[in-house]
Order: structure tokens, then C-alpha cells, then sequence
């Protein structure tokens, strides 16, 4: 429970009106804890932003409050939308990379280090021997 407390949540902020700013963004939620980042996205005729958030550690409910007063709520003429998001893809792909080199680096103290079961580089010789087989759907025929 208290790992969840310190974790940064994302937060889909959908129905902004045109004049909304990432400062008023960050003013209006930053009551309710700290915002790290507001990333606005402005289309045709649609805006909306995420929010990475993270909930004051000492109010547990803080998340639940910011949810209940600013879902559904008109604020600069426009009715906003709050919704957990998934995590950034960037933060997402960082972690999962860092947890891959750290199963490594525990696959690899278990075992001893031996230089001879290391792998080598490949041979010009063993690559040329290895083919490649593109099809091409329209000319319906298998190149080598």
C-alpha cells in the first residue's frame, strides 16, 4: 500500500476549451497534489491533456477527491472529463528495459563466467549461407 501512495498517476483531462492553458492545467489540480508534467494535445474542434500526477502522500484520498469535485465540472465554458490513463509509453518502455537488464544481470551473477560458452561474433562465411525470402503480394512471388 504505501509503494501505491508515492507512485505518479496519469490523468486524461478531456472537454478543454480552446483558451485553457498548461499553467491554469497545473494550478487548478495542483491543490489536490503535485502535477510533474501536463502534456496538451489540440485538434479540430477537440482539446485535451494528460497529467502526471502524484497524490500528496499524507492524504490518501486525495486522488478520489480531485475526481469527484473536477469530473464533470464546467470549468472556462467547457465540460471536463477525468479518466485514469495508462502509463506513458516512454516511462512504460524505460521501466520494462530496466527490469529486462536487471533479470540479466541476475541470470548472469547465478552462473559462473566461463569464456569458452561465450557467444561469438558471426563469420562472414556463416552469413552468407543464411537467406533471406521476401514475398511481394501483388507481383505473388518469392524473392531470395
Amino acid at each position: 500500500m504505501e509503494g501505491q501512495q508515492n507512485k505518479t498517476v496519469r490523468i486524461f483531462v478531456g472537454g478543454l476549451g480552446e483558451s485553457v492553458t498548461k499553467q491554469d492545467l497545473h494550478s487548478l489540480f495542483s491543490s489536490f497534489g503535485n502535477v510533474e508534467a501536463v502534456e496538451t494535445i489540440r485538434t479540430k474542434g477537440r482539446s485535451f491533456a494528460y497529467l502526471d500526477f502524484l497524490p500528496f502522500p499524507t492524504d490518501d484520498k486525495s486522488l478520489s477527491r480531485l475526481f469527484s469535485k473536477y469530473n464533470g465540472c464546467v470549468w472556462k465554458g467547457e465540460k471536463l472529463k477525468l479518466e485514469k490513463a495508462k502509463e506513458h509509453y516512454l516511462v512504460r518502455l524505460k521501466r520494462e528495459w530496466d527490469e529486462d537488464a536487471m533479470s540479466k544481470i541476475e541470470h548472469v551473477s547465478d552462473k559462473p563466467v566461463t569464456t569458452d560458452k561465450l557467444e561469438e561474433k558471426p563469420t562472414k562465411e556463416s552469413l552468407k549461407t543464411k537467406q533471406l525470402h521476401i514475398y511481394f503480394p501483388r507481383l505473388r512471388k518469392v524473392t531470395y
